[in-house]
């Protein structure tokens, strides 16, 4: 699948559609496009991205991963977390329930909140939408491999 997409870091001409797929998936715009990795379509227009976000100890944390709609289950998803795998090693997450199954594909695995920063665990605190979401605490890439 990977002829369909290529992997290359964020400019600010992403921002719109990444924007716009944070925005459809009920988050807030990113704070910025720094350590943000896009897959893009062969027009050069993204179709999905990955935004890492250094914890207070160094630790990479996913935040977040989002495909569009369109383009789920050609890989791009896979692609995006395996790239960020191999540049920053062991990955940590908040993984929305209905998101699991994906990371667990991936090699993921269940993990203490206390192991993922706060910056990253911060919106859950409070959210009236926790019964829904169901967020679970993960851990991977070369952390379980």
């Amino acid at each position: 699948m990977a002829e369909l997409f290529s992997l290359r870091e964020a400019v600010e001409s992403d921002r719109p559609y990444l924007d716009a797929y944070c925005w459809n998936e009920g988050m807030d715009n990113l704070p910025s496009l720094e350590r943000v990795t896009v897959a893009a379509n062969g027009d050069g227009e993204p179709v999905g991205f990955i935004r890492i976000a250094l914890g207070g100890d160094g630790m990479a944390h996913v935040n977040p991963v989002v495909v569009h709609a369109s383009w789920r289950g050609y890989g791009v998803g896979r692609a995006l977390v395996e790239a960020a795998a191999a540049e920053y090693g062991e990955l940590r997450l908040v993984a929305r329930g209905a998101s699991v199954p994906f990371y667990r594909a991936l090699g993921f695995e269940d993990c203490a909140w206390d192991l993922v920063d706060t910056s990253v665990t911060e919106n859950c605190d409070g959210c009236e939408l926790v019964p829904e979401c169901n967020p679970r605490p993960m851990r991977g890439g070369a952390c379980v491999r």
